[in-house]
């Protein structure tokens, strides 16, 4: 069913207005810093995570102070150490593949070292523009010249690793850009800095809090 969307050119009858199960993301599993926490501290949902980005003030000094980080090696160590991060995929019972309970729905792409502000600015436009794929989520990441995109799949029509394939395609191919080749794991972490700019799907503000942070 995604023969033409593995060569990079997406299924017409994938309707973005629909979403592809028709029907909002699930919950997926929150760990607190370190990046070697393996044990979730809780299930949250998108809505939860855009205002943590948005208004949570510790992510919020942890990434200024990253940024101010000149030396990469430092700069990795510091990430590891202060930044809170979640597994977009799904909930898990522990942080591995094979620890999944349950998907979410959800597949967060990272396309790292984008440049500066105005193609973070340009390709952010762009994405969430794309009219095949729903986005859900979309942040600048903790270094600030990448993005983290968050989308709905469909699980019914493929598996995660497959549906991680044809998305690596189609971005190259459409948006000239290369996705993070770990993101093909499910239980794949995704660091969570400040971002004011994030974008949220309307329908999302619209839903009451199931999972508040």
């Amino acid at each position: 069913m995604l023969t033409n969307m593995t060569t990079a050119i997406p299924p017409t009858e994938y309707n973005k207005e629909q979403g592809c199960n028709n029907s909002m993301p699930g919950i997926f599993s929150f760990f607190r810093a370190p990046a070697q926490s393996v044990k979730p501290l809780k299930s949250v949902d998108v809505k939860g995570i855009y205002k943590y980005i948005t208004l949570y003030q510790p992510a919020m000094m942890a990434t200024h102070e990253l940024r101010d980080i000149k030396d990469e090696k430092e700069a990795r160590k510091y990430k590891a150490l202060h930044f809170d991060f979640v597994c977009f995929s799904g909930v898990f019972s522990y942080r591995k593949d094979d620890c999944l309970i349950q998907h979410s729905g959800l597949l967060c792409l990272d396309f790292d070292h984008v440049g500066d502000y105005m193609a973070l600015w340009s390709l952010r436009g762009r994405l969430i523009a794309d009219k095949y794929f729903t986005t859900w989520l979309l942040f600048i990441s903790p270094s600030g010249d990448g993005l983290k995109w968050v989308i709905e799949i469909d699980l019914m029509k493929c598996d995660h690793k497959i549906w991680f394939r044809a998305m690596q395609n189609y971005v190259r191919a459409i948006y000239g850009v290369e996705v993070d080749e770990k993101c093909i794991n499910v239980s794949r972490a995704c660091f969570l800095p400040h971002d004011g700019s994030c974008y949220v799907h309307p329908s999302i503000l619209q839903k009451p809090d199931v999972c508040p942070f």
